[in-house]
């Protein structure tokens, strides 16, 4: 294994080479412009003319950047809040456990004994989930997939819940009339007239046995439960299903802006005149007619004033910009309305980075049905400017087909159980009239201990 001393330095070597490079570059180049000038006039031409290309390439550059970054997140010590969260619900399970263990009777030292092996199995599966006994850092490939897949945090949760079901067996009578509100909230994001929910609520409101409460506050803890980690998988496979789609428009856009780049004319998103450009192939350098306007810029209005292209070879990535300038407008009013999560999946995330390339084709295919006369009244864009506008606006009017992604999300969310109110009008219970006061038990099955 590599000492950290023996990386650092390593590091030193790759910075200092990189430095090195750049400085001959730059030594090169102002060598080429002293000696041969009339060289250097044809590569600064050509730097140029080619000059989105170089915009590609620093786009390019900062991606790869960020999954330097990335990598290096990944590689820092365990910290997701989930993995806090679920060490924390083992502990204090296992000191509850032991509090009921040094109460127990002689007469159930057996049951609580059977019961106590159980809840530290179920306990030491999800602390194993959450944080590697032998805290070896995995692959970036490796993290990635847990993270797609949702295993070490589903078997975390699940483990937690069944240690808490089957801690209820020992709980003593006292606590389980405590937690009988909790484990009715649960089911608050059910069907109003679903059966269970239905009986669990009449249930748990009667004047019962002890065995019958514990047996009916257990159903009512597993079925919240269960709904829980249910709803958590329906949330993992959205996530997964919303990124994918966003990484699949992106891909989709940054090809249509290579093509655009490297055949301007395919793409039509000038107006005006139609630009004389060379035709097939890459057009040639030519002076733009006077009233053309293109994403990049104007014609001028008398001839000879500048030799360029158009279409230049940048304007579908300049429209692809601002149409991801918009959808980014519309991921920050979208978060305005959206509540938070305590969810362990990323789903708002998820949801803005969809508008980004959603607001990037929007911004594009609605210049296109403008240049094709598709929308009445509306055929020329007579400037640069109003280019640049109508693209931003396309951006932004993505929301329009995202709003019921975020919509659908929404109610997913709404219906993950938490013990956070449902909804600001509280629900009436299904058990008619007034729910009466449980009664205290009788001497013979008074609370243990």
């Amino acid at each position: 294994m590599r000492s950290p001393e023996t990386k650092n330095n390593g590091r030193r070597g790759v910075a200092w080479v990189n430095i090195i490079t750049v400085a001959a570059l730059l030594a090169a180049a102002v060598f080429t412009a002293i000696s041969w000038p009339a060289q250097w006039r044809t590569i600064k031409s050509s730097v140029f003319d080619y000059r989105w290309w170089l915009v590609l390439t620093g786009i390019v550059a900062v991606a790869i950047l960020m999954l330097w970054l990335l990598n290096k997140l990944l590689q820092r010590p365990w910290g997701a809040p989930w993995r806090v969260r679920i060490l924390a619900a083992a502990d204090a399970l296992h000191y509850e456990l032991e509090t009921l263990l040094a109460e127990a009777r002689p007469e159930e030292e057996a049951l609580r004994r059977s019961v106590g092996e159980a809840v530290e199995h179920h306990l030491c599966v999800a602390r194993k989930a959450a944080w590697p006994a032998d805290e070896k850092r995995l692959t970036v490939g490796a993290q990635f997939l847990d993270w797609w897949t949702g295993a070490p945090c589903e078997t975390a949760y699940v483990n937690v819940h069944e240690a808490e079901i089957a801690l209820a067996q020992i709980l003593p009578d006292d606590q389980i009339r405590a937690r009988i509100p909790e484990a009715l909230a649960r089911l608050q994001t059910m069907e109003v007239t679903d059966p269970r929910r239905r009986a669990a609520e009449t249930q748990l409101a009667l004047n019962l046995t002890e065995s019958q409460r514990r047996a009916e506050f257990q159903s009512a803890t597993r079925m919240g439960m269960e709904l829980k980690d249910l709803q958590h998988d329906r949330l993992r496979a959205f996530r997964n299903i919303v990124l994918t789609t966003a990484i699949g428009l992106g891909v989709l856009v940054t090809v249509v802006c290579l093509v655009g780049a490297w055949r301007p004319d395919a793409l039509p998103l000038c107006f005006g005149p139609e630009p004389m450009t060379a035709p097939g192939g890459v057009p040639e350098p030519v002076q733009g007619p006077s009233g053309v306007a293109c994403p990049s810029e104007d014609a001028p209005p008398s001839p000879g004033t500048e030799v360029r292209r158009l279409p230049a070879p940048g304007d579908v990535t300049l429209v692809a910009l601002l149409g991801m300038l918009g959808g980014g407008l519309s991921a920050a009013v979208f978060l305005r309305g959206l509540q938070g999560t305590s969810t362990p999946y990323d789903v708002p995330v998820a949801l803005n980075l969809l508008k980004l390339p959603s607001g990037a084709l929007s911004a594009l295919v609605g210049l296109l049905f403008v240049h094709g006369e598709f929308i009445p009244g509306l055929s020329q864009l007579d400037n640069q400017p109003q280019i640049l506008a109508y693209a931003f606006l396309f951006g932004v009017a993505q929301q329009v087909i995202t709003g019921a992604v975020d919509k659908n999300a929404q109610e997913i969310l709404n219906k993950v159980p938490s013990k956070e109110p449902v909804s600001t009008t509280p629900q009436a219970s299904l058990v008619a009239g007034p729910v009466t006061p449980l009664a205290a038990p009788p001497a013979a099955t008074a609370p243990y201990g």
